[in-house]
């Protein structure tokens, strides 16, 4: 199904993390840890589906409308769960506008938590994998996020994980909350990068206060 959105947007460059050991995803010895958590997963991508994984649809598609619709299919249990991940997002999102270390280190973990506290169990066929890539692709950039040693890694990382978002939010729907999908050309090296925001008003989580307002909105989810 394709979907329609007005976002100016350039291709996403595809980035494959290679697979983490152990093909055990239960739950860690201490629960409360969700690093512990995220290193015990199984992250043999061989067990998802090729045309999911390697046939990434970049960001520039949503101009063309041509992107996956899952919202018919996840149920609104599901939803919900999405939902507190995307929360959990903007809190790392403030926290990045901050750069504020000791809270971004909070909001990672809490985004982490809130991953692990989705049941893919209830989605089905290519739902299920697509959500199951970005699942893994978020917990990756998350956990790198969180232990990056400089501002400027965490926001790298930052980049990877607001793209994984906002096709999660299109794909399955943005559930109770308006989002705003925003762009610094000036982000990530004059690469450009987006972002996910619930106001109109640009907060810029990549360029620190000097350029608090650098940036764009290019369109919503809803």
């Amino acid at each position: 199904m394709a979907k329609s959105m007005s976002i100016a947007v350039t291709a996403l460059a595809l980035f494959i993390f290679s697979a983490c050991e152990g093909k055990k995803e239960g739950v860690a010895e201490n629960a409360d840890d969700p690093m512990e958590a995220h290193e015990k997963m199984d992250m043999n991508y061989g067990a998802i589906d090729d045309s999911i994984r390697k046939n990434q649809i970049p960001i520039g598609a949503f101009v063309a409308g041509d992107t996956l619709d899952f919202s018919q299919e996840a149920p609104e249990a599901f939803k919900q769960q999405l939902n507190r991940v995307l929360d959990a997002y903007l809190a790392l999102k403030e926290s990045l506008v901050a750069a504020d270390e000791e809270k971004i280190e909070t909001a990672s973990t809490g985004m982490m938590a809130t991953l692990l506290e989705v049941n893919d169990g209830m989605l089905t066929s290519s739902a299920h994998d697509y959500w199951k890539e970005k699942k893994f692709f978020l917990m990756e950039h998350v956990a790198l996020c969180k232990e990056a040693d400089t501002m400027e890694g965490k926001r790298e990382n930052f980049a990877f994980i607001s793209e994984a978002m906002i096709k999660a939010a299109d794909v399955f729907g943005a559930g109770r909350q308006t989002l705003f999908v925003q762009y610094c050309p000036m982000a990530n090296g004059n690469k450009g990068a987006y972002w996910l925001s619930e106001a109109k008003e640009v907060r810029n989580p990549y360029m620190g206060s000097q350029m608090l307002t650098c940036g764009e909105t290019k369109g919503t989810l809803n």
